[in-house]
């Protein structure tokens, strides 16, 4: 009998060791878990304070550009990129665009000659990727703030055909992503010419020291291949300082459009850093005014 209860105590000890040991190796596990969950945390938060710093970096450096002169041009400092650079625990990155160097969706509702020519434009740079100019009327009625629909374009009744609730913005937009809730437009036609169009408050002007190609073929027709190359080569020679330069040194047989408005400087700017500590990951998208040589605003701001 004796035996039998030496043996019970016996299984009964080794159960409770067991028990123990998992207990243990289990709370041992989750410690290590809350431990790393602490540590990819403080890597987000170190990641993001990153970003945004340089969105201020940014700022620092074009209020600095500003007090050396009014022109704005691909080759000032402002414009080469940050490569990844190394930091401690990880890498950061970043770039300054100028804003003006794209199409103003919102320049569409403008008045007169002027809104004629901006349609014209962003016209031009949706058949350069194959897009259907008509969905510039729907574009327009859902920036302007009236209910007057155009021949092609859509009101607060066309959009309440799809849901009971959904009306037209009438109002500017405030990214250039809100195309794409446009009715005929979509997340296609945005994608096409994400990379040349822009949303900045109306009447603001294309600045043609920056405008990429496809921009610039669209803002002034006329231009062929090897003329649009020639006169991009000749700009990065020697930057436009006037507009009425700009009309002096177009090439025979091209001309400034009426009632289109062009810079040689810019107050929008666009700016995008990236930011890593260890695993984690952080992107800061920020739109910055330049007024005179004041301190840059931020008119928005993202953190991912």
């Amino acid at each position: 009998m004796r035996r039998h209860a030496r043996g019970a105590a016996l299984v009964l000890a080794m159960l409770v060791a067991a028990l123990a040991a998992t207990v243990a190796v289990a709370l041992a596990a989750e410690q290590q878990r809350w431990f790393a969950e602490v540590g990819n945390r403080r890597d987000q938060v170190q990641a993001q304070s990153l970003a945004l710093a340089g969105v201020q970096w940014a700022r620092q450096i074009l209020h600095d550009d500003a007090r050396t002169g009014t022109l704005d041009y691909l080759g000032e400092p402002w414009t080469y990129p940050l490569p990844p650079t190394p930091i401690a625990n990880g890498t950061i990155e970043g770039r300054i665009e100028d804003a003006q160097a794209r199409l103003n969706l919102n320049n569409l509702v403008m008045d007169g000659a002027a809104a004629n020519a901006e349609r014209l434009r962003v016209a031009r740079l949706f058949a350069r990727h194959g897009l259907d100019a008509r969905m510039l009327d729907a574009l327009a009625d859902w920036i302007d703030g009236d209910s007057f629909r155009r021949a092609n374009g859509a009101e607060d009744g066309d959009y309440a055909q799809v849901s009971p609730t959904a009306r037209a913005a009438n109002a500017p937009l405030l990214r250039a992503a809100e195309m794409s809730a446009v009715r005929g437009v979509g997340a296609d036609a945005w994608t096409a010419i994400a990379n040349d169009v822009i949303a900045l408050p109306s009447g603001t002007a294309l600045n043609i020291n920056t405008a990429g190609a496809d921009v610039i073929a669209a803002a002034i027709p006329g231009f062929t291949g090897d003329t649009l190359a020639a006169f991009i080569a000749e700009r990065a020679r020697k930057p436009f300082t006037t507009t009425a330069e700009l009309r002096e040194r177009l090439p025979a047989g091209v001309a400034p459009p009426e009632g289109a408005i062009f810079a040689t400087s810019s107050s929008y700017f666009l700016v995008g850093v990236r930011s890593q500590q260890g695993d984690a990951i952080a992107q800061a998208r920020a739109l910055l005014k330049r007024d005179g040589r004041n301190w840059p605003v931020v008119v928005w701001q993202t953190l991912e």
